[in-house]
């Protein structure tokens, strides 16, 4: 077999030498980087040219220039007081972060509020208002009361975060925490809708204003004026001194053009306006009455709810009923105003908010003590009565007998069966019947039967439909009552006209039929009727003190920084409700029979508020009313109630609690025995060991008795 021929290694390929560079090569390489040379030196040249002796001199005059440079210099809001001078709300020293808008952009605001722990979802909302109406150029709040942390994180990151600035500033402090919360209300940064509204028209983006309560309704008088320091700095942001300038070496000289050594310990700027603090306001409120207020009323909700009902909320109005003068005035559930001090953030603020804000929190916001959203129930029995009289229809002495049968309109005979609370009642058959009662005694026993009766007397006596709707509203009812808190609701009292609107506006005109029954139904503070603890204050004031509408007032005195008075706040009654004094009398001689053991006339019947008043040494005046809400198986609870023979001190209290009890359970042991509490605590009255309610209550007054004197 032939051996195959290997394949021969092809030869390797001959290297090509590279010419050697001639003469002439080289000097053309030469006098092109010769040229290019030339050509730098000589565009540097002639930018030196320009920079050194065409504007040189504009250089020197703008390094030795100087502007002008302004610090706001924050002004203290107005301390609030209590009656007593206890603060309730002042100021503490804090660092507030602001940008300019014109300088920063959106995504930049919105990491910056991020890092300095605020919203930045409130912060852009701002951001962006700011940009659309034209103050871009203003400083805006991106975090009140900013932390140590925060403050170092932006002072590292000015580069970054371009128009930022960390100011002293004073910040809003309520060293009571939630109590009176509802009053002060609370503050925050403005917002550019608020910018346009009066209060706070031509205020800057970073103001902090009040939102709520007397911080909002008394924004006018304590926001204070900020100052500023003007100060002239050279092209690197130094101070300058007044009386000299910066020469071409930057170095300070004085006019002479002679260097001068600057102390910058001693940096004093060359205009200053002082900041004017706001002014103080004293409030009406009285602390201890306060405090005691809000716990009876927590008191009274856990009464409601270990009986197995919501006990969703309350509010509690003590007030002096000669010139409306609010001692304590409370909501239930409440809010911490310290919550909103340099804006909720952070992790467990803002699950707060985020609770507060929910179904779930039920409205902590509302004021439900000036707000008009629940049938009076019996409570407005006092005011039929008086109607009743009035209208001449009845006197002291007339009678209704209540023999347990149903009660219908004059000449109506087919309409629903109305009873009253007694064969309503679960325990009907051992209640009885209400038997024969005037207007005195069936105030006392709270007897439906007889008010429907006056309703129906004075229908058919009349021609005006709204003759008894309009009687209501002598005593403030549908009105707002002119208190000096932001929120207040008029509530309503229904009219025929009204009814036929309300009907319109819900699509069932058909069904706006106006009659006897819907007097009826307000005889006894039910149908339409809707009314906010504060009427019911003013209103039976008006019993108390002969008839004068006040105007309830938590403003006191506005006070400058020394303490002097500039503007007592003693509004004006809204008028008189023009009854006759002996027609009041009526009424309150009733009203003494509520919660008193024995009915004039009535042996056999206790008050119905008796139960709740046991061993009270504290004589009272009072109503209850349990209102029936819409369903049928929802209940508020009222109690209003005043101490008898204190005329030189006078006080009414009104408890409501929002989904409590009724019958057993109802006004008369959830809402009177607050209402008993606080009297007894105001006027230095011990507990009896007989209350069938005790709480913590304490005697806010010295008197022979707990002091431990004999009586003179």
């Amino acid at each position: 077999m032939p051996v195959p021929k290997q394949k021969q290694a092809n030869p390797a390929k001959k290297r090509v030498e590279t010419p050697p560079m001639t003469k002439g090569n080289m000097q053309v390489r030469v006098v092109s980087l010769a040229v290019l040379i030339a050509a730098v030196f000589l565009i540097l040249g002639a930018r030196l040219w320009y920079l050194q002796v065409l504007t040189g001199q504009d250089y020197t005059l703008a390094a030795r220039a100087t502007q002008h440079t302004n610090i706001k210099v924050p002004a203290q809001r107005g301390v609030i007081y209590d009656r007593d001078g206890k603060v309730l709300a002042n100021n503490v020293p804090g660092l507030n972060v602001t940008v300019i808008p014109d300088e920063i952009s959106r995504d930049k605001v919105g990491e910056l509020a991020k890092a300095v722990g605020a919203d930045p979802e409130s912060v852009l909302a701002r951001y962006d208002a700011a940009k659309e109406t034209g103050n871009r150029y203003s400083p805006l709040l991106v975090k009140e009361n900013a932390t140590r942390d925060a403050v170092t994180y932006v002072s590292e990151r000015t580069s970054e975060f371009k128009g930022v600035a960390v100011n002293d500033d004073w910040v809003r402090s309520y060293p009571e925490g939630k109590l009176a919360s509802h009053i002060l209300g609370y503050t925050g940064a403005v917002t550019q809708d608020e910018l346009k509204q009066a209060p706070f028209k031509g205020l800057p983006n970073d103001a902090v204003v009040g939102k709520s309560g007397v911080e909002l309704s008394y924004e006018k008088e304590l926001r204070g004026k900020p100052g500023k320091r003007v100060y002239n700095v050279d092209a690197l942001g130094r101070i300058v001194p007044e009386g000299s300038r910066v020469d071409s070496m930057g170095r300070f000289v004085d006019e002479n053009g002679n260097p001068i050594k600057v102390d910058p310990s001693q940096e004093l700027p060359d205009h200053v306006t002082e900041p004017v603090p706001g002014k103080n306001l004293k409030l009406t409120v009285d602390l201890d009455v306060q405090k005691l207020a809000e716990s009876e009323l927590d008191a009274a909700i856990a009464r409601t709810r270990a009986a197995g009902y919501p006990g969703r909320g309350g509010a509690v109005i003590a007030m002096d009923p000669r010139n409306g003068d609010i001692l304590a005035l409370a909501s239930r559930p409440d809010f911490d105003p310290q919550l909103f001090v340099g804006g909720v953030s952070g992790t467990r603020e803002l699950k707060t908010y985020q609770y507060l804000t929910s179904k779930a929190a039920n409205y902590p916001f509302t004021n439900r003590a000036i707000t008009g959203g629940e049938p009076a129930a019996s409570t407005f029995k006092t005011f039929t009565g008086l109607a009743g009289l009035t209208s001449g229809v009845i006197d002291r002495y007339t009678t209704y007998t209540d023999d347990g049968s149903c009660w219908h309109p004059t000449g109506v005979t087919v309409s629903p069966c109305y009873q009253s609370w007694r064969e309503n009642s679960p325990n009907a058959v051992y209640l009885g019947t209400h038997g024969t009662e005037n207007y005195a005694e069936a105030l006392a026993d709270s007897n439906d039967k007889f008010f429907y009766q006056v309703a129906d007397w004075i229908w058919n006596n009349t021609t005006d439909k709204d003759w008894l709707p309009h009687f209501y509203e002598r005593f403030g009812f549908g009105s707002l009552t002119g208190i000096d808190l932001a929120g207040e609701t008029p509530g309503r009292v229904p009219t025929e006209a009204g009814e036929k609107e309300l009907a319109r506006a819900l699509g069932s005109a058909d069904q706006a039929y106006w009659s006897v029954g819907d007097w009826v139904n307000l005889a006894i503070g039910q149908g339409d009727l809707l009314v906010s603890p504060i009427q019911l204050a003013v209103a039976y004031s008006a019993v108390e003190n002969g008839g004068t509408l006040v105007t309830p007032h938590v403003g006191s005195e506005i006070e400058n920084q020394n303490g002097s008075v500039v503007k007592k706040i003693s509004p004006k009654p809204a008028g008189n409700v023009g009854i006759p004094q002996a027609y009041l009398e009526n009424a309150r001689e009733g009203l003494r029979g509520v919660p008193a053991n024995g009915v004039s006339g009535v042996p056999q019947h206790e008050g119905t508020a008796y139960p709740a008043f046991v061993g009270t040494k504290l004589p009272t005046l009072g109503k209850s009313g349990t209102g029936e809400l819409p369903g049928g198986k929802d209940f508020v609870n009222w109690y209003v109630g005043w101490a008898a023979d204190k005329e030189s001190d006078p006080l009414v209290v009104v408890v409501m609690l929002d989904g409590a009890g009724a019958f057993e359970d109802g006004s008369e042991m959830t809402a009177a025995p607050a209402v008993r509490h606080i009297l007894e605590s105001y006027y230095g009255i011990e507990q009896s060991p007989k209350d069938p309610n005790p709480t913590d209550a304490q005697p806010l007054k010295e008197t022979p008795e707990t002091s431990g004197a004999s009586a003179q």
